[in-house]
């Protein structure tokens, strides 16, 4: 994982001693889409049918147009390793966070893993060694459902803020700005005596 997530967790543990450390599926599912892309950038070079194919294997079947379904289609009848990798990420993001005990979240989470490791795939099994390190967090996360969606949607917002403003004369107009447009001011009343 990136290094700022070491700072984050880091930060998280000395400030917030009782809160409960999750990994955001739509990260995680992120690193597992990165590592079915160099499978793909792998075997592109020896199988010229995989040229042109990186967006199908981020896709959803699902959201893949008529002529991206064909491809796909005759690609994963060959089965090829990045087919069995874009299963294995298919596999982790069918998993269903908020499970009702640990245990089944751990069971679940296990046998992903099993098979994962079972694939043999260098690619996919860096990603899993990495899921080794932060178990408890992913668990965590299988178990509360937890996700970081609105920090992230707050984030957007901010950044669009910046690029909108085209910089801001000092930290104080920016933090205003923040504060104005996303700091909730639609509850706020004047009180006057």
């Amino acid at each position: 994982m990136h290094r700022y997530v070491g700072c984050f967790i880091y930060g998280a543990k000395t400030h917030f001693e009782k809160a409960i450390h999750c990994h955001d599926n739509f990260h995680l599912v992120g690193y597992l889409n990165k590592a079915v892309d160099k499978v793909r950038r792998r075997e592109v070079r020896e199988v010229e049918e995989l040229k042109k194919t990186k967006y199908i294997w981020l896709k959803d079947i699902s959201n893949m147009t008529e002529k991206q379904r064909i491809i796909f289609e005759s690609i994963d009848k060959v089965n090829y390793e990045v087919s069995k990798a874009w299963r294995i990420k298919e596999n982790f993001r069918d998993i269903q966070f908020r499970q009702k005990t640990k245990e089944n979240a751990f069971l679940i989470l296990a046998n992903w893993r099993r098979s994962a490791l079972y694939s043999k795939i260098p690619e996919i099994v860096e990603v899993v060694k990495m899921f080794d390190r932060h178990f408890q967090g992913i668990l965590n996360a299988i178990v509360t459902g937890s996700n970081n969606a609105r920090a992230e949607r707050i984030n957007g917002a901010i950044e669009e803020l910046k690029r909108i403003g085209r910089g801001y004369r000092n930290k104080q107009n920016f933090r205003t700005a923040i504060l104005f447009f996303h700091g909730d001011l639609n509850g706020f009343s004047h009180k006057t005596q």
